[in-house]
This record gives structure tokens, C-alpha cells and sequence, in this order.
């Protein structure tokens, strides 16, 4: 069987990758290895493009931001599904921070994003703690891992998934080809999160990968429509129930949760919040994410039969999309452009 392009994996890399090339009319084959744990399952999911501590916008939010939006409303046509929620994120200020927030969004054009003037709130439980609030106006949560799944069962429907662990130790290239066992295409792509680390095509590209934990809380007598933003995110999921988190950890890179870091979310969930609540789940995922917090994509400048998309990291949801179609545009020779900042030859630049 003889395709364009093998993937490998499909976390949200490999899915909008996927989508990206069926636009195009571009053959391939997902690897997906279904008993390993998906990072992109534990990810709230959330979309903020303004960087609070700097009261900027986020790194490419002015050109990520309109094709997130677009392309997540397609895919959702194609599937006949809801996926992204368009949402309001209230953020806790201190008085201080209330001054910043408002000269900032004059001085960084940010009123795209959020409204300009700090407010008080009508939410009383966090009366007592918080003076002011500030509200973006275009945040949103992308429900991750119902996204993933239907994708998924369109690949298998569409015979263009297999569901097993890719070995890199059977890939045979040749001059116009790349082999897998009883399969050829022109390239592999590499879209398996945190998984890269161990692949010895990238040994060269400084990964700084980091684990993750968050909460689903039940929370009976509260209901809010919007993302809140405190010590910790408070994500509406459905009417009494929330995803909360999270926390960061650069040792100890596994998939099992810990009690500190239950500990920690729940503290700093009820600084701000005082209702009872329930813990329906708790889980843990890591972060795909490079030394320098910008993605990786492209081919490899010693072997363009071998390509990448990785690295997406906590804006991946909103920097997914566009850097998935920069990168079907050059692999579908539409395009010879790959930004600067996330292509794989930053990291074989010789000295």
C-alpha cells in the first residue's frame, strides 16, 4: 500500500496534521499507539491569548487566533460534532494589578481580546478576597479528548489508522520512498508528544517537557458559563462540573497522579472558593514543550524524508491549527515557508 505520508500518533498534532492534509487531498497512514497515555487527554483545553503576568498578547494570537477559530468550526461541521466552546475568562486582580491591567491593554492593543476597564464583580463568593476583575472576552475551551476520539473514529472508518505502537527500527528509506513493513510513503511525520524524546531521529532538538496534574470537581450549588482564572483555572465542563488545575513538574515525567499535587489544587481552589465539592477524577499528563516554549516543525535538513510537528505545549490549542496548516502547505508543495521560530533547522544551525 502506497500513501503520501505516515503520521505518527494522534494527539492534537496528529489530528489537526490529519485534517490539514485531507483538505488537500493528500493519502496517509496514522500510527497510534492506543494503550499509551495521551497527554492531550489530560489538557484542559483552554484558550487564553493574553499573557497575564506581562499583560501582552500571546505569542502569535493576532494570526493563530481567527484560524483556531475556523478551522475547529470545520472540523466540527466534518464530524457533526461540538468540540469548542467559545468562552468569557474572569481574572482575579489585586488593586495593583487592576492599574496594570488597564494601562497595558491601551499600551499592548489588547482590546481585541479583553475588555480594558477592571470591574467588580457580581460572583459574592470572591467578594471577600478579590477587589476587581479583569474579563477577556475571547477565551474558549476545546473539549480535547471528545475532539481526539471522533477524529479518530474517522480515521478508522476512512481506513487511515492503525492502531499500534510505531517502531522506528522498521522504517527503511530509499530514494523516492520511506517503508514500514508492507507499506510505503514519501515521509514520516512525527506528531507523538512527549513520546519524541526518546526517538533518535531528534537528539539534537532541546526538549523541555513538563507534567501536568488536574482535578474534575463536581461543584453542586455553583454554575458559571465562564473560565476563572485565580491561583489555580476553574474550566466549565458541564452545568456542576469542572476541570480544575494545574500544576506544573519538570522531574519526575510520568503519568501517575500524586497526592501533593491534589493537595496543592485543592488549597488553592478553596482560597478563592468556598463551596463544597466532589472529586470525580484526578489526572496527570506531560507538556510536549522545547527549551525555547515555541513548536517544532518541518523536515530534517539531513534526511527531508523525516518531518516533525511537536512541541505544542500549553497553547496548543490555539497555535495547533495555524502551525498545522504551515505545515500542510509545504508539504503539499503550496508552500516553501516554515516560520523561522518553529522550524526544526534552528536546532542545525552549525556554529
Amino acid at each position: 500500500m502506497k500513501v503520501d505520508f505516515f503520521i505518527v500518533g494522534q494527539g492534537l498534532a496528529g489530528t489537526l496534521l490529519s485534517y490539514e492534509l485531507i483538505k488537500r487531498n493528500k493519502s496517509f497512514i496514522v500510527f497510534d499507539d492506543l494503550t499509551h497515555p495521551k497527554a492531550s487527554y489530560v489538557a484542559a483545553g483552554i484558550v487564553n491569548p493574553v499573557v497575564f503576568r506581562r499583560m501582552t498578547k500571546s505569542w502569535m494570537a493576532d494570526d493563530a487566533f481567527p484560524v483556531m477559530e475556523n478551522t475547529y468550526f470545520q472540523i466540527e461541521l466534518m464530524l457533526k460534532e461540538k468540540f469548542y466552546y467559545p468562552m468569557q475568562m474572569i481574572k482575579f486582580l489585586s488593586e495593583e494589578i487592576a492599574k496594570l491591567w488597564k494601562d497595558k491593554s491601551f499600551a499592548n492593543e489588547l482590546g481585541t481580546y479583553l475588555l480594558p476597564e477592571p470591574f467588580k464583580s457580581d460572583v459574592n463568593e470572591f467578594q471577600h478576597q478579590y477587589s476587581k476583575f479583569g474579563l477577556v472576552n475571547k477565551a474558549g475551551r476545546l473539549d480535547m479528548q471528545k475532539f481526539i476520539d471522533a477524529f479518530g473514529k474517522y480515521l478508522i472508518q476512512n481506513q487511515k489508522l492503525k492502531s499500534e505502537k510505531f517502531d522506528c527500527n522498521k522504517l527503511r528509506f530509499f530514494n523516492e520512498s520511506v517503508n514500514y513493513e508492507n507499506l510505503q510513503a514519501k515521509k514520516v511525520i512525527f506528531c507523538d508528544g512527549p513520546s519524541v524524546s526518546g526517538n533518535p531521529f531528534f537528539r539534537a532538538i532541546k526538549f523541555k517537557h513538563s507534567k501536568g496534574e488536574v482535578l474534575d470537581l463536581e461543584i453542586p450549588v455553583f454554575k458559571t458559563d465562564r473560565i476563572i482564572n485565580g491561583d489555580v483555572f476553574i474550566a466549565p465542563v458541564s452545568e456542576h462540573q469542572f476541570r480544575v488545575g494545574a500544576t506544573y513538574c519538570w522531574n519526575e515525567l510520568d503519568f501517575e497522579p500524586t497526592q501533593s499535587a491534589r493537595n496543592e489544587i485543592i488549597s488553592k481552589f478553596k482560597s478563592f472558593m468556598q463551596y463544597e465539592y466532589r472529586v470525580l477524577s484526578h489526572k496527570a499528563g506531560i507538556r510536549p514543550t522545547t527549551h525555547d516554549r515555541k513548536p517544532v516543525i518541518g523536515l530534517l535538513p539531513d534526511n527531508p524524508q523525516i518531518g516533525i510537528f511537536n512541541g505544542l505545549g500549553s497553547k496548543g490549542v490555539l497555535l495547533g491549527p495555524y502551525f498545522a496548516r504551515q505545515l500542510a502547505e509545504f508539504l503539499a508543495n503550496e508552500s516553501t515557508f516554515i516560520d523561522p521560530e518553529v522550524d526544526v533547522r534552528r536546532y542545525y544551525k552549525r556554529q
